[in-house]
């Protein structure tokens, strides 16, 4: 056996291969950090710049978004944020928990908010805590008002022999069960509760607005109104696209053209929504009988 056959013969290719994978892993992790420091991911740079978050689709939960705000907000170099809402709204708790986040940001930096095909009923609400509200002509937007909606399948279940067995703290403890028929007691309960929640969603947009509970409660009967209407009627400020808003801000912010948006991105991949947690979140929304601040059905919204 030679030298270069042997144990001794090998190590320089051993040392090659080794130098070759240290150097592709290096690489990687290098692309890795420029990546995340260059892209649109949502960590911020000592550069001072505009954020832009998005609030798409229905209100499910509201976790994600407040993070997200919260940094925004937390972060010195950004300067403003531009609030993308294509929403129908949602969860009553949930738009209201997104609502007091973008209170607090705009509290500490200017926020622009930009309305896409709809920004109705639970995604106005979050809408109108930012200081300067763009709507599209086009836009949907208002639907100030409460839904809560329930299907009894008590009719069903008698016909092929299934009987409901409720055991219960309170009369109203199963008010809006799908297992028995709603009476009048629950009704009334169901509909205070409702009625209750409309009246805190008309004080809020009297205040944001600056309008008296006299003008707004024409307003909320859950009707929707194009931006133009919108404006007409002091639910908006301006009529104008994505451009628009953040050139407001950019001015708000003291910031030029040359200075860069940054979208934040939430941590959350595209398939948590088809694991257990995201499936079950889904049934929930469709099926749990719960007051919204909602524009359409959500069995609808879920197609």
């Amino acid at each position: 056996m030679t030298a270069e056959d042997g144990p001794v013969g090998r190590r320089p290719r051993q040392n090659r291969k080794a130098a070759w994978l240290t150097g592709g892993l290096l690489f990687l992790i290098a692309s890795g950090l420029v990546g995340i420091l260059s892209s649109d991911d949502g960590l911020p740079t000592s550069r001072p710049h505009l954020a832009r978050i998005d609030l798409d689709g229905p209100i499910l939960k509201a976790d994600t978004m407040v993070e997200l705000i919260d940094r925004a907000r937390e972060a010195d170099s950004v300067r403003g944020v531009l609030l993308r809402v294509d929403s129908p709204g949602g969860g009553v708790g949930a738009s209201q928990a997104i609502y007091e986040a973008v209170r607090r940001l705009a509290a500490d930096k200017p926020v622009a908010v930009s309305m896409g095909a709809m920004a109705a009923s639970g995604g106005y609400m979050v809408s109108v805590a930012g200081d300067r509200l763009f709507a599209l002509d086009s836009t949907l937007t208002g639907s100030i008002g409460v839904i809560m909606m329930s299907s009894g399948v008590y009719p069903l279940l008698d016909k092929i022999g299934i009987e409901p067995r409720i055991i219960k703290s309170g009369k109203l403890k199963d008010a809006g069960t799908p297992l028995r028929k709603m009476d009048e007691a629950d009704r009334a309960y169901l509909q205070s509760m409702v009625d209750h929640l409309h009246e805190q969603f008309m004080e809020l947009v009297a205040k944001e607005r600056g309008l008296s509970m006299e003008q707004v409660e024409p307003l909320a009967d859950g009707r929707v109104f194009t931006g133009r209407q919108a404006k007409a009627n002091g639910l908006v400020d301006a009529l104008g696209d994505r451009h628009a808003a953040e050139s407001w801000l950019r001015e708000q912010a003291g910031l030029g053209p040359q200075a860069p948006v940054r979208k934040l991105r939430p941590p959350e991949k595209w398939w948590g929504e088809l694991m257990p947690e995201g499936m079950v979140r889904w049934a929930n929304w469709m099926l749990v009988p719960e007051p919204r601040f909602l524009y359409g059905s959500p069995a609808v919204l879920s197609r």
